[in-house]
């Protein structure tokens, strides 16, 4: 946790924290030094888009030049974040409500991950006119998942060794306050366990716990988010 944090107001600034567009590039910055040839080679940017993202972060303040490497012709110039926190007030965004701020800070990791459920299971897919959604009772609850293959697919299947490390789905819990404080604490330190980890490949984790507040888009006694894939 950094210790301290660089107050974002401007409004200019604060649309690159909403957007998300900029963002893989400060976040990069945030990381170490980069010149920007082999910044946007390795997010996978053209040259010329790395550049503009650059120059825009530089002129908003949330990037500086750190040195000058001497070449023929131009210098090859560096550059870094200008800290290592940043914080965004709620009320310098134009955003109306809390929960609209929530959901900007999900959207786009919520696009990466769906985009990378479908494409992990796709192996599972035997025919594309099998997949679809289910709603079905199951332990006296209602449940709701998509499904890869026709028939009654088992999340059980995905923990086979040669499935993908693919699980997910969400779930109403009847547990008492003490119950749910001991879950957050495990979660958390599971999470924290293998956050530690190096090892040599990328996953992405979903990991939320809340009170339930009902509203008119709960199923009754429903034991899944909308949308949730297979492994439900």
């Amino acid at each position: 946790m950094p210790h301290s944090w660089q107050q974002v107001t401007d409004p200019d600034a604060v649309k690159v924290f909403l957007s998300g567009r900029d963002l893989p590039v400060l976040g990069a910055l945030m990381m170490g030094e980069w010149a920007v040839g082999p910044l946007a080679a390795s997010l996978h940017l053209p040259l010329n888009a790395a550049h503009h993202r650059v120059r825009r972060l530089l002129r908003l303040g949330l990037v500086r030049e750190t040195r000058q490497t001497a070449r023929r012709g131009r210098p090859i110039r560096h550059y870094r974040a200008t800290s290592e926190g940043y914080l965004v007030p709620y009320h310098a965004t134009p955003l109306g409500s809390p929960e609209e701020l929530v959901g900007m800070q999900e959207r786009d990791f919520t696009a990466r991950f769906l985009h990378a459920v479908v494409q992990a299971a796709a192996p599972l897919v035997r025919d594309e006119r099998d997949v679809g959604l289910r709603v079905f009772l199951e332990n006296g609850e209602v449940t709701v998942d998509v499904t890869p293959t026709a028939g009654a697919f088992q999340s059980a299947e995905l923990l086979r060794p040669d499935r993908p490390a693919l699980l997910l789905g969400g779930a109403t819990l009847h547990l008492t306050p003490a119950e749910a404080k001991a879950l957050q604490r495990e979660l958390s330190e599971l999470h924290a366990r293998y956050a530690a980890r190096r090892g040599p490949e990328r996953y992405l984790l979903r990991l939320g716990l809340t009170p339930d507040v009902p509203g008119d888009n709960t199923v009754p006694g429903d034991t899944s988010g909308p949308g949730d894939a297979p492994g439900n």
